[in-house]
């Protein structure tokens, strides 16, 4: 990796605007470079670790009507939610818990320090660029809540040239309307986009029997934008800015949430040598919740987290690069409930090494973390890989992670317990990639052992967890063919009673394929899940289902597209979570129908 790949490197992990909906060149370049492994830029190819993209050409091409459908059955992750159209979501990457998958929107932390774990649920996909998907510990890069991995979000983004307008209008079952207006250009020192969005649905009723018998709604305003200006000395000013919020409605004591969900960066890049960029960012982000009983104010879970990043790129030698930073960040929790602290600070320092040894090339991470509630923690990870062939590249990793209890495992009043210890893992894996002409295959089996869990509430460091599986994935794109598969084979069980751990499935796969017919194009998604217990004791069972969604497009012109889509085509009814308290299944949407128009200038 040359001068100009340590400069992507930084570039891209924190996300200034590099360039508008992308034509195919465009899209194709995006989708072979990664950051979030190891915070330096380099192909999946290149990369030592598990590594799935998702630019905006194939998030156009699925047509999702919820960030969730990007990622159902991709190899080695598995989502569940409480119903659907903005209701609680879990993502469990590689058979861990669900507040173990850190998220990560244009580099900035996000998630609820009260419950743990992301608002997965309330991202609009229309303002998303490309997602990375990471799977594996990366705690010795980014700090506590990556012991399954990382997924990374990058918003809509700007390149030079003379501005450029693009925008949405569509509908379809449950009375969903979504519309949505934006425009990104550049200058040679600057680059900018602006976009807004509106999405609202009457839904479906989430639970039958449970509260009123009417549909639970959903509606989400969203906003993003970035932008970025070079001086005349190489000094580059960066920022942006997503923010969301909306009400979702569902069945329960409480029935409605307003919501806000908000990620905003700002920072300084400067060139000091020509081998050496440093950086300084300031970051700001919410997730808050504030819960209705009919309409009259119930209680509120509002987190709002400041972080600072100072990092630095160094380019050793030809094929030794170091990257070596502290970042520090403070939770402040606002809430009608009465926790015995409010706000909590975690200072860590963090280093990656990579060296290049001819057709090896190793990789080490280490890091330390300083949190105020339980202390000090140490985790790093080594990684190998061997250019085996032309097309054959072998790799192997071990590292630790850890994980932070959440303030309701802390300082929930009458339950919480302010002794409890952050759970610990170790991970192992050994994974190959072949990469031929116009297609790919990745293959790894993976072992992880999670110490510390807090599986039960009242919570308590009780259980083991060892989760061991097998992930594939490949795709191939020939004479306007477009296909990408992937099969996630898991054994995840509690070690101390040798149940499997709730709402994992064994089996898990997806098969996407798309063909272009010059202005006409078609496809579909195959997903299906194996069946899994909805509870610790293995006692509610929920079946295993496969799905159908169809989807086709027509390009009215250079400019016009008109898409259309049908979710669950065989209208199957089926259940991947389950009220514990009252015992009554969450319900899925059936057969849908939807229907777009975009526009996009060229």
């Amino acid at each position: 990796m040359k001068r100009t790949a340590l400069s992507t490197a930084i570039l891209l992990a924190t996300s200034p605007a590099l360039a508008d909906t992308p034509d195919t060149n465009d899209a194709q370049t995006l989708e072979t470079v990664q950051v979030t492994a190891s915070r330096i830029a380099q192909t999946v190819d290149e990369t030592l670790a598990s590594v799935t993209i998702i630019d905006r050409e194939e998030i156009e091409r699925l047509q999702p009507q919820q960030f969730t459908d990007l990622l159902e059955g991709r190899a080695g992750v598995e989502t569940s939610q409480n119903s659907a159209f903005g209701k609680s979501t879990s993502v469990f990457t590689r058979g861990s818990s669900s507040g173990h998958t850190l998220l990560l929107v244009d580099g900035v932390r996000m998630g609820s320090a009260t419950g743990g774990g992301a608002s997965w649920q309330f991202l609009p996909p229309e303002e998303i660029e490309r997602v990375e998907i990471v799977r594996g510990p990366r705690t010795s890069i980014y700090g506590s809540d990556a012991i399954g991995g990382v997924v990374q979000v990058f918003t809509r983004e700007g390149r030079k040239g003379p501005p450029k307008v693009n925008a949405f209008v569509g509908g379809g079952s449950f009375n969903t309307w979504e519309t949505g207006v934006g425009v990104a250009g550049g200058t040679d020192n600057t680059n900018y986009s602006f976009s807004v969005s509106h999405f609202d649905t009457d839904g479906i009723n989430v639970q039958d029997g449970v509260g009123d018998e009417d549909r639970d709604g959903y509606d989400n305003t969203s906003l993003a934008t970035k932008v970025s200006h070079r001086l005349d000395n190489g000094v580059e000013v960066f920022g942006s800015v997503l923010y969301s919020e909306g009400r979702t409605e569902f069945d329960g004591t409480e029935d409605e949430t307003d919501f806000r969900h908000a990620a905003l960066r700002a920072g300084l890049r400067v060139p000091v040598t020509p081998l050496w960029d440093t950086e300084v960012s300031v970051s700001h982000s919410r997730d808050e919740n504030d819960n209705f009983s009919e309409g009259v104010f119930s209680s509120r879970f509002d987190t709002k987290r400041i972080g600072v990043d100072w990092r630095n790129d160094l380019e050793i030698t030809d094929r030794v690069y170091l990257i070596a930073g502290i970042d520090a960040y403070e939770d402040r929790v606002d809430s009608t409930t009465d926790y015995v602290e409010e706000s909590r600070y975690n200072v860590g320092a963090y280093s990656v090494v990579q060296v290049g040894l001819g057709r090896h090339d190793l990789e080490g991470s280490l890091r330390y973390d300083d949190n105020e509630q339980f202390g000090d923690k140490v985790t790093g990870q080594v990684a190998w890989g061997m250019q085996a062939t032309n097309i054959l590249r072998l790799r192997a990793s071990y590292g630790t992670a850890f994980n932070a209890p959440t303030f309701n495992q802390l300082y929930w009043p009458g339950s919480g317990d302010p002794e409890l210890q952050a759970e610990e893992s170790e991970t192992a894996e050994i994974g190959l990639r072949a990469s031929f002409d116009k297609g790919y295959l990745d293959a790894s089996i993976f072992q992880s052992r999670v110490e510390k869990m807090i599986p039960v509430w009242p919570p308590e460091n009780v259980d083991e967890a060892r989760i061991s599986g097998l992930e594939l994935e490949g795709g191939y794109e020939r004479y306007d063919w477009i296909s990408r598969a992937s099969l996630t084979l898991l054994n995840a069980e509690d070690r101390e009673t040798g149940n499997e751990l709730p709402r994992r499935s064994p089996v898990t796969a997806r098969f996407d394929l798309d063909r272009q017919f010059q202005s006409f194009a078609v496809g579909g998604s195959v997903i299906a899940k194996s069946r899994s217990y909805n509870d610790a004791s293995n006692e509610e069972r929920l079946s295993g289902y496969g799905l159908l969604n169809l989807r086709a497009s027509y390009r009215l012109s250079s400019e016009w597209r008109l898409e259309a889509s049908v979710q669950n085509v065989f209208d199957r009814d089926y259940v991947v979570a389950r009220n514990s308290w009252d015992g009554v299944d969450y319900n899925q949407p059936g057969r849908a129908a939807f229907l777009k128009l975009r526009y996009q200038q060229r």
